[in-house]
């Protein structure tokens, strides 16, 4: 006696159906769940992978052409607060009304004496592994004992 597959499918369970007569019959039924009828390819996965890492390539190598230019980012430097304090000036005479000029120079200087510092001390600290360990060391001694 075996089971039939309607059976399997409604979630009836062997001890409340029929009995399977022989072990053969265990095995057989046990090789037909476990094993799938069609083993899916793994060329798909494999062409996949194969297409990301050449576009990976791709952009790696743009990126890099990109980044070795002379006057790019990276080898560009951050202004002195002198270029940075004109720069706002000029800005700031773009606008007609004086009290834009004001609002443009107030963030302006806002800029010079918060932000700008922070970045270059930033810029600063990041350019040498040596210097951001030791700027991380010590920012984690200041952190825990103060």
């Amino acid at each position: 006696m075996t089971i039939t597959d309607e059976e399997v499918r409604e979630g009836s369970s062997l001890a409340d159906s029929q009995v399977l007569d022989s072990t053969a019959e265990v095995r057989a039924y046990a090789r037909a769940i476990v094993t799938p009828d069609e083993v899916p390819s793994l060329s798909v996965v494999t062409d996949g992978i194969r297409r990301t890492a050449q576009v990976a390539g791709l952009a790696a190598r743009f990126g890099a052409g990109l980044l070795n230019k002379p006057g790019s980012l990276y080898f560009s430097q951050p202004p002195t607060f002198a270029q940075a304090r004109d720069r706002h000036h000029e800005c700031a005479g773009h606008f007609g009304s004086p009290l834009l000029q004001l609002a443009r120079l107030a963030w302006g200087y806002l800029h010079l004496l918060i932000v700008k510092p922070v970045l270059n001390l930033t810029e600063w600290i990041t350019e040498s592994p040596a210097r951001f360990f030791i700027a991380l060391i010590l920012g984690a001694v200041i952190w825990i004992f103060v």
